[in-house]
């Protein structure tokens, strides 16, 4: 059976301890979790040193593997030093990689970010990916993000691969299944009832996704699109219209469902 992941956001409702018993109870390996506020104004529930000590306790007893951290935003006013702490705390609960997204569209200092990032992750031995998204400023495609980690040319830098975020971009599974080895650094899954290109969707993204298998996402050639080994996990934020378990359950066999189709 292919690992499974599971990000915070599925289940955002929830502290971290019973986000771990969620992805537990629905089979689910692995999780990414916030080690940090994307923003000034952001209230997510983080993993933090003080509540470390019961949230590894909770890894170890539903068999749960931290598989990446967030979040690890890029701005004109980023100093990239200020997420050392939340580096260091990721790596020492396992992660493999941390969530950056780039909110800047001045490219040197993007790229001067990021190999600084890169840097840093790599010391903790952990990758950086970075999301493509539209409703970032700039580097809005999975072709343009490509571009620019060619130029930053890092060994600790891949591409997160939000299926949301590539088919609002007007990306397709043939654009995946032509990036390079090893550029992938995961993958998330989530549908939509809609395929329009569009960079005025940051309501469906934040909050109202639909469960894989659930829309028109051409979901089943994107898994085959991967390369293989390419971690996988479900990305999808909803209005708490049923418990979080019941939502995350209903996600998790849509995504099994498709897997095993792909």
């Amino acid at each position: 059976m292919h690992k499974l992941g599971l990000h915070h956001l599925s289940a955002i409702e929830t502290d971290p301890v019973s986000f771990v018993a969620i992805a537990a109870q629905t089979g689910c390996q692995r999780i990414s979790v916030f080690t940090r506020q994307p923003g000034d104004h952001s209230a997510f529930p983080l993993v933090t040193r003080a509540n470390k000590p019961g949230f590894v306790a909770a890894l170890r007893e539903g068999g749960i593997e931290v598989a990446g951290i967030e979040s690890f935003l890029l701005t004109p006013v980023t100093g990239v030093q200020a997420f050392e702490p939340a580096l260091e705390l990721g790596a020492e609960l396992g992660a493999r990689y941390a969530g950056a997204q780039l909110f800047d569209n001045d490219e040197s200092r993007v790229v001067e970010n990021l190999s600084a990032l890169c840097d840093m992750a790599a010391r903790l031995e952990l990758q950086v990916a970075v999301e493509f998204m539209p409703l970032s400023p700039a580097w809005k495609t999975l072709a343009e993000v490509t571009a620019l980690v060619a130029r930053v040319a890092h060994p600790a830098l891949a591409i997160g691969i939000d299926t949301l975020h590539l088919f609002r971009s007007g990306g397709s599974p043939d654009d995946v299944a032509a990036l390079a080895p090893g550029l992938a650094g995961y993958a998330q899954l989530c549908d939509s009832a809609d395929l329009s290109v569009t960079s005025d969707y940051a309501a469906e993204a934040v909050g109202n996704r639909l469960a894989p298998g659930d829309g028109v996402f051409p979901l089943a050639a994107f898994l085959r699109a991967l390369p293989r080994g390419t971690a996988l996990e479900l990305e999808v934020p909803q209005p708490a219209r049923q418990p979080a378990l019941e939502r995350v359950r209903h996600a998790v066999a849509g995504a099994r469902k498709l897997i095993e189709a792909a």
